[in-house]
């Protein structure tokens, strides 16, 4: 076979040409039955559906981590409501990384919790790995707890104010992460970020994932000194 025969690289092109076709295709079929099974889910828990993206949610979340990194940042399927003093908003965000070759698509389920009763100090929490390690050996900041050695082998948690962190993380929290794996929080003020890094969550296990959300918005909460609970 000749591989600069017209022919047979036209039959290439083709071929791939239909073949990213077709992944396409099922992409946007799977995209298409996730968004309708997330209305249902929605409607189950009694949250407002919007399956277009809002362009307002992400301006007003570019002071945390999760949004200040990549390019291409989509807030999408977003479902929202209130329980009692809390604003709910649950989306699925999608952001590039990267480019070329190199590019990768980063897809999670993210739950936000807006809270008046809330006044937490600005942190972020998420899953530790090598690169953490080798970047803590040059004074890449990790706040860990000495009475937590499991959390603070497993996390890597930061803040510009690592007083009020490590007194606002009380035993019960520090034991709550010690006990879960893959976890990823941020917060700051009235709003707490709930997420696993490039993880969707099926519609189906939803009201789990946002029953967990509330379990750690009632850990800040009880965690806030009295004169801020009021």
């Amino acid at each position: 076979m000749n591989m600069n025969d017209p022919i047979i690289i036209a039959l290439i092109v083709a071929g791939s040409i239909m073949a990213i076709a077709v992944i396409v295709m099922l992409v946007r079929y799977y995209e298409k039955k996730r968004t309708e099974a997330l209305q249902s889910a929605a409607q189950e828990m009694s949250l407002d559906f919007s399956r277009l993206p809002d362009t307002q949610l992400l301006p007003s979340l570019r002071a945390f981590p999760l949004f200040s990194q990549g390019h291409s940042k989509k807030a999408f399927n977003v479902m929202s409501g209130m329980a009692d003093e809390i604003e709910i908003t649950i989306f699925d965000y999608r952001y590039t990384t990267g480019g070329g070759k190199n590019q990768h698509t980063h897809n999670q389920t993210v739950v936000l919790l807006k809270s008046s009763i809330l006044d937490v100090p600005p942190f972020s929490l998420k899953p530790q790995n090598v690169f953490h390690n080798i970047g803590k050996a040059f004074g890449y900041q990790d706040i860990d707890f000495d009475s937590h050695p499991v959390f603070s082998e497993k996390y890597l948690l930061r803040s510009k104010d690592e007083l009020a962190i490590r007194e606002f993380f009380t035993d019960n929290i520090l034991d709550y992460y010690e006990s879960r794996t893959g976890l990823s929080t941020e917060a700051g003020g009235d709003r707490l970020l709930f997420f696993r890094a490039s993880k969707k969550v099926k519609p189906e296990n939803l009201p789990t994932f946002l029953k967990d959300g509330f379990h750690i918005y009632t850990l800040f909460k009880h965690g806030l000194p009295d004169r801020v609970k009021g």
